[in-house]
């Protein structure tokens, strides 16, 4: 996964040296907040995940920050980088259909010569995305980008051990609305997916999407 991000990185730096040497000279800026809506993420400790080894990871409501560089390459088509932080409020951690929770924390088990211990409320995310959109515009001030991600996604809880890793491949749907040349509110739907990464040494972890919104504003830069 450290190669993943390395690569992700570069890749970056190649599109805003692309986008410069084509002559692209105005840059995409925004700044969104909003919350991830309740979903469900699968735990495994096989890649096929099994009903008797399988744990469904249930969050509610959670506070999520993108920040957003976004380079035109051509009229309709624009290529950038994202960042995304969120803290995850996880509801319940489910195996078989019952709850594992006690309290607000999971026993995860013995693994590494030591007790593994979740808080639920604890659980934070750090991505770093590509991203491919494609730009209609509706009016003369109103635009509508569907929007395609990839990247490295990492959460952080409270047992090192616990800690998950993978690729994202999230997509929403961007809706603008500019206040000026140059200025524009940004609502913002999406699905945080991953489909493929898991816990190291542990297991498998895997979600076809959890639902998102934000709302936010951007500014473009000549």
């Amino acid at each position: 996964m450290k190669v993943s991000f390395l690569t992700f990185t570069l890749l970056a730096i190649g599109v805003l040296a692309y986008s410069q040497k084509t002559g692209t000279s105005s840059v995409e800026f925004s700044v969104s907040a909003g919350t991830i809506l309740p979903g469900k993420v699968k735990a495994s400790y096989e890649s096929y995940f099994p009903d008797d080894q399988t744990v469904d990871i249930e969050n509610k409501v959670s506070p999520l920050l993108k920040l957003v560089a976004d380079y035109p390459l051509i009229y309709n088509l624009t290529v950038g980088v994202n960042v995304n932080l969120a803290k995850f409020h996880i509801s319940d951690i489910l195996f078989d259909g019952e709850s594992m929770k006690e309290g607000n924390e999971v026993y995860l088990g013995t693994w590494h010569n030591r007790e593994h211990t979740i808080v639920l409320d604890d659980i934070k995310m750090l991505e770093t995305n590509l991203s491919v959109k494609w730009k209609f515009r509706l009016t003369d001030n109103m635009v509508l980008k569907p929007c395609l991600y990839a990247g490295y996604r990492r959460t952080f809880s409270s047992s090192p051990d616990g800690e998950e890793q993978g690729m994202v491949l999230n997509y929403n749907v961007e809706y603008q609305y500019y206040l000026s040349a140059s200025e524009c509110l940004i609502v913002e739907l999406g699905m945080l997916a991953q489909p493929y990464g898991g816990v190291e040494h542990v297991g498998y972890v895997r979600t076809p999407g959890v639902p998102y919104g934000t709302i936010g504003l951007g500014c473009t830069l000549n």
